[in-house]
């Protein structure tokens, strides 16, 4: 079993990482502000990241941490600073004899005009965040052979799951209907490709396992309308009389359809879901319903 440093450990997808890796038998060393980390550290400061690697000592790292403001995600300009930071922490965790890195990239590098994205598909981002993510991405996967590691860098898509902060569809919406509050919406039938946070952790701990490199699109393979994940969480929680379709008009921007090819992931780290869209909110709500 692996050494693994993990950043970004508290986080909606770190917490769950965290839980995969412990599950499988390795032993996993967290890397954040957070005082809480095994090995507190600010990533954005260069000299205590050098010598945080160096007190790891980790032969495999899984990077998750990234400005994550709810509502600067994508326009901050401390996206900049976590590209810096990011490419830092890659190479120093390769000079401190690091072997393997998973790193957390995103769909919103993409052309969005593009309905079906494969990870040859155009990086055409729309916004600074995900210029960001592809810059980064690109560096590293052009650099691991240089850096003398085998480096992921995983795609990531639209992931649900419990304790989403506030400004999330889910968090939001969960919270709206147990206060018994009407829940305004746009008509929801752009379509989206949803992977449950614990699934998710599963895929990232098959790409850190296999010896896959470069971009890998992680998400379940299959789009949905996003009115279809409202009405399962309104009807699970039986208050579908509380969610008004449409009353919300769309940004005139927004992609009709953003579908995940998994080829990659699916042939080469040997992953599938366990959650569909149903098993996914019962757990999530509580009901437990384990997948069919």
């Amino acid at each position: 079993m692996a050494r693994v440093l993990l950043t970004g450990a508290t986080g909606l997808i770190g917490r769950a990482t965290a839980a995969a890796l412990t599950k499988a038998g390795h032993e996993v060393v967290t890397l954040g502000r957070n005082p809480a980390s095994d090995i507190p550290c600010d990533l954005l400061d260069p000299d205590a990241t050098t010598k945080a690697l160096e007190t790891a000592r980790a032969s495999h790292l899984v990077h998750l941490a990234w400005h994550d403001g709810p509502r600067d995600r994508w326009t901050s300009g401390a996206n900049l600073d976590w590209m810096a930071a990011t490419l830092h922490l890659v190479r120093g965790f390769a000079r401190a004899g690091g072997q393997r890195a998973v790193c957390a990239g995103s769909c919103a590098e993409y052309d969005w005009s593009v309905a079906e994205l494969t990870e040859t598909s155009p990086l055409q981002p729309r916004t600074l965040y995900g210029a960001a993510k592809a810059g980064t991405g690109l560096a590293l996967c052009k650099g691991q052979d240089a850096l003398g590691l085998s480096l992921v860098w995983a795609r990531i898509f639209f992931v649900y799951g419990s304790g989403e902060p506030p400004g999330r569809l889910l968090g939001d919406l969960i919270s709206n209907l147990r206060a018994g509050q009407p829940v305004d919406c746009t008509d929801g039938l752009q379509e989206r490709d949803f992977l449950h946070v614990d699934d998710l952790a599963r895929a990232l701990l098959r790409l850190l396992e296999t010896d896959v490199t470069g971009a890998v699109n992680v998400a379940s393979g299959t789009a949905i309308p996003v009115r279809d994940l409202i009405e399962e969480v309104a009807n699970q929680m039986h208050h579908p009389d509380l969610i008004r379709l449409g009353a919300i008009a769309r940004r005139p921007d927004d992609p009709d359809r953003l579908a995940a090819d998994v080829t990659r992931l699916r042939d080469e780290a040997g992953f599938a879901p366990h959650h569909d869209i149903v098993s996914g909110v019962a757990w999530i709500l509580g009901a437990k319903k384990e997948p069919g």
